[in-house]
């Protein structure tokens, strides 16, 4: 993407803020892999002999309803559904729903001038933004109590916050009159 990657925290989600096609290209390029357990999963079923039609099948329940709630196992659902509107193969299934999501997002982008994809590759629009995080690669920010830094500049009155590679801030706020005050920003953030 050559540029950095803007991430915004909403108060309970980071979400990867896109703004044009080269973006969303950039960013399916990057998570190209989203689809490797349910191809995987697919591969196994393959061996054990089972058709798209039977593939839970004389499995146990406990097991098929574990199964049936993984994502991996979502994905292959929809890999298969366009498969067959297609008339293709299920990699073709898999080619058709990653242009469908594409699709949908460059339509929000259309729309609203901006889609937000979450980690497990859900999007929507009108995210309010609490945090922002710029990074040079594409990873969601998961920050940890022990990254927190609380810093005072010799001879200020001001404390900032930190946490991993980002700076606290409270809407135009990046500073606070107390330590405590500080702590307690950056804590909100990995609670």
């Amino acid at each position: 993407m050559g540029e950095e990657y803007l991430f915004i925290y909403d108060g309970q989600t980071w979400w990867l803020k896109l703004t044009d096609v080269e973006q969303i290209i950039d960013y399916h390029k990057q998570t190209g892999g989203r689809y490797e357990g349910a191809v995987n999963l697919y591969m196994k079923f393959k061996q054990e002999g089972k058709e798209w039609y039977n593939l839970l099948e004389d499995m146990p329940i406990q097991e098929r309803i574990e199964i049936m709630q993984s994502k991996d196992f979502k994905y292959l659902q929809c890999a298969i559904i366009k498969a067959q509107q297609v008339e293709g193969t299920i990699f073709d299934g898999f080619r058709c729903l990653n242009m469908e999501i594409g699709q949908g997002e460059l339509e929000t982008i259309r729309e609203h001038g901006a889609v937000f994809i979450n980690p497990a590759g859900g999007h929507t629009h009108g995210i309010k933004t609490v945090q922002f995080c710029r990074r040079k690669q594409l990873v969601f920010p998961h920050f940890k109590r022990e990254e927190i830094r609380i810093k005072q500049f010799n001879g200020g009155r001001h404390w900032y916050a930190y946490i991993g590679d980002m700076q606290i801030r409270d809407g135009d706020c990046l500073k606070w009159n107390t330590r405590e005050a500080a702590q307690a920003a950056a804590e909100a953030i990995v609670n």
